[in-house]
């Protein structure tokens, strides 16, 4: 770029400096009479035609000195241009050089935490191993002594007592594949290498049918394996049994903590005690969360269902509670990762880490879904005895904490509970949720009963509201809560032994990366909360 000087108007400067020597001779007396000759020469046209010339070379300099003064501001304003843009710049690299600098620390810290993490679980996971391995080690002479016993009391002992022999057997059987996995390097292998030899005595048994009953049978059946493992839970383990032994299609048991479903789920390779201690330990899992004082209600059950669905063996299971948070969603299945913070469970952190393993063994899939509350639009219409109807609208909103609250028709003020006293006593109740459209008819008030609890027949295990009718001689009165629903549900799914013969089960369930940039996922989920 050319650069502009500001020159001084020296051609007006001169000429003006001339004239004005000029004018002080002609006026001054002593200058005048000895340059009168060469003055007399300036005659009136010549010094117009000189005051002419002053004043171009004035406006000469001028319109030059005007345009190199708007040239050096131009110049003057792209050099203040580029000295901010280089500032802008250099402000930028130090922002990002900042922002590279701390991500790298943030790496670093990350990365740093996460050692010391799977150290930590390294550490309690060898310390857990190694009392296991002492007990394993120590017990094996009085294991087959007691199991020995216990088996040979069991073939000796009366029918009516043969059930509390063979339950004391199962517990060893049981004890004893726990410590089994306990000890092993890798649970996942190690019962991957058994349900491979179960699967070679399955074909030997369906390959070679000649009527006589098997000496060891590599399968056993879901349902009851998952019963024997809540008969140790629920209230009435009596009449869980009976219901085992039935020939139902579907089993159900229900009492104040526990609400179960059991379908026919085929049969699953293997021992059962890992069916056992997958579910015990999930069932552990929700009766924490369900009877902290915090979670506990009434009205919300655990729930545990079991079914069939495209040749796999699908167990759930709901308990109400607190919903496992984004953070935790990658760290809920690792090894000595624990959300119980009371002294007695602090640290443990085995019981998903177990399931995870036993699934993996299975070549199954566990996840889980959190549930929470939602606002929603309740319509209560009633027919009284006098012939009267009466429809009212409920709306609920969530609180602060995520709880719902009903809205008062009035004020619009949050209520825990909204009630209403009707005229005359009510012949027929029907409620209408706007969310699922549709209308629940809870049919005709029993008499006799001072107060009838209606709950949401939607969600037995966990209902989303609860009306309660109070009766009076010549009225009713409603009373309608919405209930806390949120909670967290487990969901396992296991192949059935069947679907190990069905080559079309496993081309279809096989999945294939089609896309190399998927085996990055969880090194680019680990860079997610630094960008």
């Amino acid at each position: 770029m050319k650069i502009s000087l500001l020159q001084y108007p020296w051609l007006s400067t001169l000429i003006g400096l001339l004239l004005v020597a000029v004018l002080y001779a002609t006026t001054e007396p002593e200058l005048s009479g000895f340059y009168a000759e060469q003055l007399a020469l300036l005659q009136p046209e010549y010094k117009f035609a000189a005051m002419l010339l002053f004043f171009a070379a004035v406006i000469f300099d001028t319109h030059r000195f005007g345009r190199r003064k708007t040239r050096f501001d131009r110049q003057l304003k792209s050099r203040e241009q580029q000295i901010k843009e280089l500032l802008k710049a250099k402000n930028t690299l130090q922002h990002k050089v900042h922002k590279y600098s701390d991500h790298a620390d943030k790496l670093k810290l990350f990365i740093s935490d996460r050692l010391l993490e799977y150290i930590e679980y390294d550490e309690k996971f060898l310390h857990f191993k190694n009392i296991a391995s002492e007990v394993r080690h120590n017990g094996v002479i009085c294991y087959d002594k007691v199991s020995t016993a216990l088996q040979r009391s069991l073939e000796e002992c009366k029918p009516e007592q043969a059930g509390h022999y063979q339950d004391a057997l199962a517990s060893m059987t049981y004890l004893w594949d726990l410590l089994d996995l306990s000890t092993t390097d890798n649970i996942a292998i190690y019962i991957a290498n058994k349900l491979y030899e179960s699967e070679e005595q399955y074909y030997q048994q369906l390959l070679n049918d000649d009527g006589a009953p098997p000496p060891y049978s590599p399968t056993y059946p879901t349902r009851l394996a998952l019963g024997k493992s809540l008969r140790a839970f629920v209230e009435q383990p009596d009449t869980l049994q009976a219901e085992l032994a039935s020939d139902n299609d579907t089993l159900r048991y229900e009492d104040s903590r526990f609400l179960v479903e059991l379908n026919d789920a085929g049969n699953l390779l293997g021992n059962e005690n890992y069916l056992i201690l997958l579910a015990e330990n999930l069932v552990n899992n929700a009766l924490y969360y369900a009877g902290s004082r915090k979670n506990k209600s009434k009205h919300a059950r655990i729930q545990v269902r079991l079914a069939q669905e495209d040749q796999r063996t699908v167990l759930s299971i709901y308990n109400p509670g607190p919903t496992i948070s984004a953070e935790n969603t990658d760290k809920i299945f690792q090894l000595g990762f624990s959300t119980k913070r009371v002294k007695e469970h602090n640290g443990k952190g085995l019981g998903l880490y177990f399931v995870n393993e036993i699934v993996k063994g299975y070549e199954g899939e566990i996840h889980f879904t959190n549930l929470h509350n939602r606002p929603d639009v309740y319509v209560i219409r009633a027919e009284l005895e006098n012939g009267a109807k009466l429809t009212e609208i409920i709306n609920t909103e969530l609180d602060e904490n995520g709880l719902p609250q009903c809205l008062d028709p009035q004020t619009q003020e949050r209520i825990p509970l909204l009630e209403k006293v009707l005229d005359d006593r009510i012949k027929n109740l029907d409620v209408a949720i706007q969310s699922t459209q549709q209308t629940y008819s809870l049919g005709t008030i029993a008499d006799g009963k001072k107060t009838s609890l209606l709950l949401d027949p939607r969600n037995p295990a966990h209902p989303q509201w609860c009306l309660e009718v109070t009766a009076a001689k010549k009225h009713h009165k409603l009373s309608f809560k919405a209930l806390d629903v949120s909670g967290v549900e487990f969901t396992v799914q296991l192949p059935t032994a069947e679907s190990r013969l069905d080559a079309d089960y496993h081309a279809r369930d096989s999945k294939a990366l089609t896309d190399i940039d998927q085996l990055d996922q969880d090194f680019e989920r680990l860079s997610q909360p630094y960008q």
